[in-house]
């Protein structure tokens, strides 16, 4: 795969917010397997793969970025089930649902709407940080309405085939992006950032 060499200090703070995405995906492009299944994620290479490139991105750096967090709700049920400590600690999180939300945490607002109305209050709450989009539907709403403006992709090397949520399907028109920088990631990831092109 070919693709601009790592950029130095790629990540630095930014002094205009951003819309991003930050997800792992297969290499068919599915950010999970049947029923949500995220065991792909687990075991993406052998142990003896290469370091990591310094200038990856880990989850925490990003997180350290953001002001707010929308996403769909089957995303939230899946992070919600996983049984673990909340990963996302007080930012605000909006969860794009028509249903109640249970037993969420106290950072967390169930809303609806159009996405351009639902990023704007995202933006709101997010003050001069970045906003983080998750969820498959939602970024590919978000995509298509030109709201995105980065997307840094973690590809795990496996095809997960039939069955497999892919992030992009459904996307409603052609959407021209820009490879900005890739990275190796540790246990044989590939790491790709990339900007709609405007």
């Amino acid at each position: 795969m070919c693709g601009p060499a790592p950029l130095p200090g790629a990540f630095p703070v930014q002094s205009t917010p951003r819309v991003r995405v930050y997800l792992a995906c297969s290499l068919d492009g599915a950010v999970a397997g049947p029923d949500d299944d995220l065991s792909f994620l687990a075991d993406p290479g052998p142990a003896d793969s290469p370091a990591a490139d310094a200038e990856v991105l880990r989850f925490p750096d990003f997180l350290a970025q953001v002001g707010a967090l929308l996403m769909g709700r089957r995303t939230f049920d899946v992070v919600a089930g996983m049984g673990v400590e909340w990963p996302y600690g007080d930012i605000p999180v909006l969860v794009a649902t028509h249903r109640p939300l249970h037993d969420a945490p106290s950072t967390v607002q169930a809303v609806r709407g159009p996405i351009d109305t639902l990023v704007a209050r995202a933006r709101t709450l997010a003050g001069d940080a970045d906003v983080y989009i998750d969820g498959a539907d939602i970024v590919r709403q978000a995509l298509t309405a030109g709201l995105v403006d980065e997307l840094c992709l973690t590809i795990v090397p496996v095809v997960l085939g039939r069955g497999a949520l892919r992030l992009f399907d459904g996307v409603d028109a052609v959407q021209p992006l820009e490879f900005v920088s890739s990275r190796r990631f540790d246990r044989g990831m590939l790491q790709l950032t990339v900007r709609p092109r405007r």
